[in-house]
């Protein structure tokens, strides 16, 4: 408790000091502002015991080493927008970013973060989750938490929390997104989908027999609700010819699943 309270105050000081300019942080050789409390982790945290924050930091240099200028970043489950500053400012004026978040809690700090660095025009949002089927489901959302998720499990919390929100939100799937866009295969995707990662991959058939580099968060804790196994995943990225490894190297795919990301290539 009195380490939250010593954060909410660390976060008010912030907001006063930093009023509208956005809180700084350089990534890259890039200079960028985030709204207070939504910018990402620090890349110090990559060694870090916390296991959020060091597959966070993880994750940020990996974007850091593999996104260039003029490539095409497909932004799933964009949260604040954390990433889509990132990748609009690593694609640059030539490059595109398609960032999807249903929560509309969230999609405010997007615009907002993304116009705090010029770069609104680089950066498509769809208020739209990303699935197997185009349809509708509930998403289990409480007031923007980067947790929001198409499974009450994905959510976490018990499930009598009076503060989870519950609303129908559009479904699409990656193929048909990519195909009726008109978008050119993207080079990367960012997949952060609170457990719904694997129906998601299995809406992309097409886009992963060709040759974006994926970055796949996994949420296992989830998987039971939305009738997914892990085993499901794997069958899905040999299916489609690719392969599969742990970001964090010290984890091996044949220890089974675990929270953390994966590389598809």
């Amino acid at each position: 408790m009195a380490g939250n309270r010593t954060s909410n105050a660390v976060l008010a000081l912030k907001r006063v000091w930093y009023a509208g300019r956005g809180e700084p942080i350089t990534l890259g050789g890039h200079k960028l502002r985030y709204l207070v409390g939504s910018r990402p982790v620090r890349l110090k945290y990559a060694s870090s015991d916390d296991i959020v924050a060091r597959n966070d930091a993880k994750q940020l240099q990996f974007f850091l080493d593999l996104v260039k200028p003029g490539q095409v970043v497909l932004d799933i489950g964009a949260h604040y927008g954390e990433y889509a500053v990132l990748f609009a400012a690593l694609v640059g004026p030539k490059g595109c970013v398609v960032s999807f978040e249903p929560d509309a809690a969230a999609r405010p700090w997007i615009h907002a973060n993304l116009a705090l660095n010029g770069f609104a025009d680089r950066v498509l949002i769809e208020d739209c989750a990303v699935f197997d089927v185009a349809s509708s489901r509930t998403l289990f959302a409480r007031h923007g938490n980067s947790q929001s998720s198409l499974a009450r499990a994905g959510l976490g919390g018990p499930e009598s929390n009076a503060d989870v929100e519950r609303y129908s939100v559009k479904l699409v799937r990656i193929d048909e997104f990519v195909e009726h866009g008109a978008l050119p295969v993207p080079d990367v995707i960012k997949l952060d989908v609170e457990g719904a990662e694997i129906h998601a991959l299995r809406g992309a058939g097409d886009v992963l027999r060709s040759t974006p580099t994926i970055l796949c968060e996994l949420h296992p804790y989830a998987w039971k609700e939305f009738g997914s196994t892990f085993d499901d995943l794997l069958q899905i990225v040999q299916n489609a010819g690719r392969s599969i490894r742990y970001l964090d190297e010290s984890i091996r795919i044949e220890n089974g699943p675990i929270y953390g990301a994966v590389v598809i290539s």
